[in-house]
C-alpha cells in the first residue's frame, strides 16, 4: 500500500488532520439554558440537571448540553452523548493536569459538535473526507470548535473510532485555547510538537479514574514502523511550518511526520524511564512563553542532538530482528488500563454494597452486566462502554497470552477489597485499590506494578527465561 492511500486508510480509522485555529476564540454563539425538563418515561428527573449540566437551545440543529468546560452539541443519544461529554470534561483535567506549568484557561466554555451525519457534519463546515477537525470558524457566526463523526453506544465503535479522534482534537483545541495564550489563540508551538502530541494522545486509555498515557497502540506501533524508512531529517521536522505541513499532506508525505513526531515524543517523555523528559517538558515551556528566544533555541539544539540516539532506540524497541513491528513494545500498560478499568468497577459496586466471593466472581458479573452501578446521571456513573471495554481487554489478553489469574483479598469484613491480576508469562503483577470518601464515594483508584520486569513483553519474557547458553552441545 503506498504511503498516501495508508494516510487515507487511517483518516478514515479516526485519525484527521487538524486545522490549526486561525482566528481570534472570543466568538461563541449565544446561549439560551433550557429549563429541565422530565423525561417522557416515568417522569424521571432530566438526567443533564442531574449531572450538574444545563440544557442549550440547538445550534447547527443540534441540540446541547452546558458542562463544566464544554458547549457540547450532540446528534446522538443522551448516554452516547453523555459517555462523550463524560470523557471530555475528564480528558480535560487530564491536559491540566499534565501542562499545569502553561495552563492559562481564558476561562469560557468550548465548542464541541458531535454528529452522525456526514451530511450535516459538511453541512456545519466539517471536512467532506475527514471525521473530524478543530476549525476557527473562519468569521461565521459560531465561531471556534471541535466537531467530528462519532459512533453510537457500542464499546468497539465509540471506544476504538471516536475516541482517539476526539482525544486528538480536544488536544489542539486546548493547546489553542488554553495554553499560556494570555487570552489570544496560541501560535506559538512548532506544527511537529502541536500534531505530535495530539498523535500521542490517540493512544491514550480511559480508565473511568484515570488515563493511561505512555502506552504505544498496536494500529500506531505498525504504522510507525511501516512509515520509519521515510522518517525526515530532525531538523526539517522541528522547522516545518503550518503551510510546510499542508504540503506534506497534498503530497502523500505527512502521515510520515505525523508517526515520526508522535514517535520522537514517546521518546523523549518515557524511553529509558524519562530520562529526556525534563527536556521536552522544559522545551515545551520554552515555546508556550519565549518563543525564538535564545533558551528555546539551545533545547532545540539538544533536542536535534538525540536523533541519532532516538532511531537506536526506535530500532532496537519498535521493530523485532525480523523486521516486523514490536506490537508488544508497551504491552504491560494494557494489564495496567485493564486492572484500572476494573478496580474503578470493583469500587463503585463495593461502595453501593454489592459483594463478592472471588476475583472471578467479579469478572463473571462484570461480564453478565450484572455489576450493581450507579444509574446515568448519578456523579459516580461510569458509562457501560467502559465495562464492555474492560470485558473485551481481559478476553483478548487471555486470548493471547494465556490464562489471568484475578484475586480478590480483604483483610478484614469491613475492609476495602484489594484487586490483583497477574500473568505468570510475564511475570507481571499488578495491584488494584480504592478509597471511599466520607459520603461513601469513590475518592481514588491506584493501579501499581507489584512485579513487572519490563513493560516491553518481548524484553520481559526474555528477562524470565535468564541467560541463554548459546555454546555448541
Amino acid at each position: 500500500m503506498s504511503h498516501s492511500a495508508n494516510s487515507l486508510q487511517l483518516w478514515k480509522a479516526g485519525i484527521s488532520l487538524s486545522i490549526v485555529l486561525l482566528v481570534a476564540v472570543g466568538c461563541k454563539p449565544p446561549q439560551q439554558e433550557q429549563p429541565q425538563q422530565a423525561e417522557q418515561s416515568g417522569q424521571k428527573v432530566d438526567q443533564a440537571a442531574a449531572f450538574g449540566w444545563k440544557r442549550l437551545d440547538p445550534v447547527f440543529g443540534l441540540p446541547g448540553i452546558k458542562t463544566e468546560h464544554y458547549y457540547i452539541y450532540s446528534q446522538m443519544s443522551d448516554e452516547t452523548t453523555f459517555d462523550l461529554a463524560w470523557r471530555t470534561e475528564s480528558l480535560y483535567n487530564y491536559y491540566a493536569e499534565r501542562f499545569a506549568d502553561v495552563y492559562d484557561p481564558i476561562g469560557f466554555s468550548k465548542l464541541v459538535f458531535f454528529f452522525h451525519s456526514r451530511e450535516d457534519f459538511v453541512a456545519a463546515g466539517g471536512h467532506a473526507y475527514m471525521p473530524g477537525q478543530f476549525m476557527g470558524g473562519f468569521g461565521d457566526e459560531v465561531g471556534a470548535r471541535l466537531m467530528m463523526i462519532t459512533h453510537d453506544s457500542n464499546f468497539g465503535a465509540l471506544t476504538i473510532l471516536s475516541c482517539p479522534l476526539l482525544y486528538h482534537e480536544a488536544f489542539h483545541q486546548f493547546v489553542a485555547v488554553e495554553i499560556a495564550q494570555g487570552g489570544n489563540v496560541n501560535r506559538q508551538w512548532p506544527t511537529w510538537m502541536d500534531e505530535g502530541h495530539g498523535t500521542l494522545f490517540n493512544n491514550l486509555m480511559w480508565t473511568g479514574d484515570g488515563w493511561i498515557d505512555d502506552l504505544l497502540t498496536v494500529n500506531y506501533i505498525y504504522s510507525a514502523v511501516q512509515e520509519s524508512p521515510d522518517f525526515i531529517p530532525f531538523a526539517d521536522m522541528l522547522n516545518v511550518s503550518g503551510g510546510g505541513w499542508h504540503r506534506l499532506l497534498a503530497e502523500g508525505r505527512v502521515w510520515t511526520v505525523y508517526m515520526q513526531s508522535m514517535s520522537v515524543l514517546h521518546f523523549l517523555y518515557y524511553a529509558n524511564d524519562g530520562e529526556h523528559r525534563e527536556l521536552i517538558e522544559t522545551y515545551m515551556r520554552q515555546v508556550s512563553t519565549l518563543t525564538n528566544s535564545e533558551e528555546t533555541r539551545a533545547s532545540a539544539e539538544k533536542i536535534l542532538a538525540l536523533e541519532d540516539e532516538f532511531l537506536e532506540w526506535f530500532q532496537a524497541n519498535m521493530i523485532m530482528p525480523d523486521g516486523t513491528p514490536n506490537v508488544r513494545v508497551t504491552g504491560a500498560k494494557y494489564y495496567e488500563a485493564m486492572t484500572a478499568m476494573a478496580t474503578s468497577h470493583l469500587a463503585r459496586a463495593h461502595a453501593r454494597g454489592q459483594r463478592f466471593e472471588s476475583g472471578q466472581d467479579f469478572l463473571a458479573q462484570a461480564a453478565a452486566d450484572t455489576l450493581d452501578l450507579a444509574p446515568m446521571g448519578d456523579s459516580q456513573w461510569l458509562p457501560d462502554t467502559l465495562r464492555q471495554e474492560m470485558v473485551w481487554w481481559h478476553s483478548q489478553l487471555t486470548e493471547g497470552h494465556g490464562p489471568i489469574e484475578i484475586v480478590l483479598e480483604q483483610a478484614e469484613t469491613d475492609s476495602l477489597p484489594v484487586l490483583y491480576v497477574s500473568q505468570p508469562k510475564f511475570g507481571l503483577v499488578l495491584k488494584g485499590t480504592f478509597e471511599l470518601d466520607d459520603d461513601g464515594n469513590v475518592a481514588d483508584v491506584t493501579v501499581e506494578f507489584v512485579a513487572c520486569p519490563s513493560v516491553n513483553l518481548i524484553e520481559a519474557e526474555a528477562i524470565l527465561a535468564g541467560p541463554q547458553n548459546d555454546q555448541a552441545e
